[in-house]
């Protein structure tokens, strides 16, 4: 049964998927195309040099190399993006369908409720693998055409942990959903917690207690570890998944007994 929900939900969702893909491969664009005039600029590294230490964490200090400046002026804003679209994505799935009159009817159907939170969950990983897969080929076939060459593997591993930590807050965003019913309420926790957890790896290069918790963070793993410079754990990434999938177990019973629409 889940099978079905998920080939309907992505086809559903394609043209706004399209829209966010589209997007993010035309910012990957803009970001890398200016990389052959910032290279051989020393101006620019001493500049960031200069700026304080949190604002360092986020964007680097050498935007010279290749790693330096993929790192620090395309994923590290890569969170925000991946969490507002996980975020809203996973809200309206469930809560979001539920506003608009549309999830009675496929409840109507020999559908049980735990295969419609499994194959409209599974959907979202999909979508957001989707869009890991267009930031990784995008970044890896556009860095050898703008100067900016990377190891394939390094540039997989890093699309793969921002996915990752996307796939946590979108999970959330959905659960949340399913739970409430709230849409507003599931993508603002989603999507302010992504953002929110950004901001607090960026103070714990400053903050001893923060920089204690970090391994709580699922970015600290994106932006922290240099994964475009050296090989990291797969542990991460699978701790993120099976974040996802239990709060789907917590929340399966919870939707089970909630009145629909009510």
């Amino acid at each position: 049964m889940w099978p079905e929900v998920l080939r309907q939900t992505l086809r559903d969702g394609r043209r706004g998927w399209l829209w966010w893909a589209g997007s993010l491969l035309a910012y990957t664009v803009l970001v890398l195309a200016f990389y052959p005039t910032v290279k051989n600029d020393p101006a620019i590294s001493d500049i960031m040099k200069r700026l304080p230490e949190s604002v360092r964490a986020l964007f680097g200090t050498d935007l010279s190399t290749p790693a330096g400046y993929i790192g620090g002026r395309l994923f590290s804003l890569m969170p925000l993006l991946l969490s507002v679209f996980a975020g809203l994505t996973g809200s309206a799935l469930i809560a979001g369908e539920e506003a608009r009159g549309h999830l009675e009817f496929p409840l109507t159907h020999p559908l049980s409720r735990a295969a419609l939170l499994l194959g409209r969950l599974l959907a979202l990983l999909v979508m957001l693998a989707g869009l890991g897969v267009v930031l990784f080929a995008g970044t890896w076939l556009l860095g050898q055409v703008f100067q900016a060459p990377l190891p394939v593997g390094r540039v997989l591993e890093t699309a793969a942990l921002h996915t990752g930590g996307a796939w946590v807050f979108g999970a959330l965003a959905f659960s949340i959903g399913a739970a409430t019913g709230r849409a507003g309420l599931a993508s603002g926790l989603g999507v302010g917690l992504g953002v929110a957890l950004v901001v607090v790896h960026l103070l714990s290069a400053q903050v001893a207690a923060l920089r204690n918790l970090a391994w709580l963070n699922p970015w600290t793993y994106a932006l922290g570890d240099a994964p475009l410079t050296q090989a990291v754990a797969v542990t991460p990434l699978i701790v993120c998944l099976l974040v996802g999938f239990g709060c789907l177990s917590v929340v399966t019973p919870l939707f089970g007994r909630r009145d629909i629409g009510r």
